[in-house]
């Protein structure tokens, strides 16, 4: 994990946040629609004063490789969703994610919750894996409407922290 940095997302990282979740790719896994730089802007504007929210930026040196974030954090029944792991394409299948996610559930677990929740498609084998890998269970499937209007097959994973 010495290689890679977590740091707490700040302004300047609203480019990086505009060009990794316009990558087609990515766009594609997470069912993402197109975004332009401001709307990027706006959501970092109103996360500093969220603390529902906590947002991270993975580093590789000098280089922003991905992002991470939780929500949920006040939520009444005190499980937070990790509403996004996102590296670069040239980042998957190395570990990277699993290093990352340990990381931040041990950040979440210290804050004294005890599970964490996320939604994935059922199709994301890849991703999926990681998530066991940091002791994820699939607890429900699901049937999502994005914002385009598909109708995606989910599955809702809980980590017991």
């Amino acid at each position: 994990m010495e290689k890679f940095k977590i740091k707490s997302i700040t302004l300047q990282d609203a480019d990086f946040l505009f060009k990794l979740m316009n990558h087609p790719l990515l766009m594609s896994k997470l069912n993402e629609t197109p975004t332009t730089k401001q709307d990027w802007v706006e959501a970092v504007l109103s996360w500093e004063n969220d603390s529902d929210e906590n947002g991270y930026i993975i580093w590789d040196d000098k280089k922003q490789i991905g992002w991470f974030a939780f929500n949920g954090l006040l939520s009444d029944d005190k499980v937070p969703y990790l509403k996004m792991a996102v590296l670069l394409p040239e980042y998957h299948n190395k570990g990277i994610g699993t290093l990352v996610l340990t990381k931040l559930l041990s950040i979440i677990r210290e804050k004294g919750f005890t599970s964490v929740r996320l939604i994935t498609n059922q199709d994301n084998l890849n991703a999926q894996k990681c998530y066991q890998k940091c002791g994820f269970q699939i607890i429900d499937n699901i049937e999502n409407k994005m914002r385009d209007n598909t109708i995606v097959k989910r599955c809702i994973m809980e980590c017991k922290l």
